[in-house]
């Protein structure tokens, strides 16, 4: 789409990291240690995995972080979920304890219990429903372009075009809508979290890949 050939790009993979399952402390651990061997990067792209790989990228990079943008049809804001305050059910929480209330912006939002609600207006926190990014696109594209650390739930987007997510909600964006607002971003850290794909035929998969691609053509111009 950027007429780019992404094999050209001053790129590199650094492999994977091996969750502990069940484990969040240890898994935690394990990406921070891969994280300070590649400190030394301008840009970071992240592949999950579920959404909570975001915590412990945000903690490790958080003085590097002024706005933070997360893309997702759940607010993600319970204090705990199932027991556990590291969920993906209470990501945007943590966030928001990590580097403050202000710093963070929730959009795409279409799914949210009362009490996540209330809390979320309690705290301050921005956000944009997805039906309010239909109406207004430029919303979009203003908030991505102000972000330091994006976070891209695959479930932001509307189901048919990637219908295999974890917890799947219609109504959600458009695939071209977003790709278009993020190459026209730079931000110094992305992650692309919560792709359920049965095979490598997957359209989820393959949207998803997209997305990446065209992300890191825009992170390297």
């Amino acid at each position: 789409m950027q007429r780019i050939d992404i094999r050209e790009l001053p790129i590199s993979d650094w492999g994977d990291i091996e969750t502990s399952h069940g484990n969040f402390e240890e898994t935690t651990q394990r990406i921070k240690r891969a994280l300070k061997e590649v400190a030394f990067a301008e840009r970071y792209l992240f592949i999950g995995g579920d959404h909570t790989i975001t915590i412990p990228i945000i903690s490790f990079f958080s003085e590097k972080i002024r706005k933070y943008v997360h893309l997702d049809a759940h607010a993600d804001f319970e204090d705990s979920y199932l027991g556990s305050k590291y969920t993906h059910g209470s990501v945007l929480r943590r966030v928001g304890e990590i580097i403050g209330w202000e710093k963070i912006v929730l959009v795409g939002l279409r799914s949210v219990s009362k009490n996540a609600m209330r809390e979320l207006e309690e705290y301050g926190v921005e956000y944009y429903t997805s039906l309010e990014i239909r109406e207004d696109p430029r919303i979009l594209e203003q908030k991505l372009q102000s972000a330091d650390y994006i976070s891209l739930d695959i479930d932001v987007i509307d189901p048919p075009y990637a219908p295999e997510v974890a917890n799947p909600e219609p109504l959600g964006l458009e695939p071209l809508q977003l790709i278009k607002a993020l190459i026209n971003v730079r931000p110094k850290i992305v992650d692309v979290v919560e792709v359920v794909p049965k095979d490598h035929t997957s359209i989820t998969a393959i949207l998803a890949a997209t997305i990446i691609r065209e992300v890191l053509i825009a992170m390297t111009k």
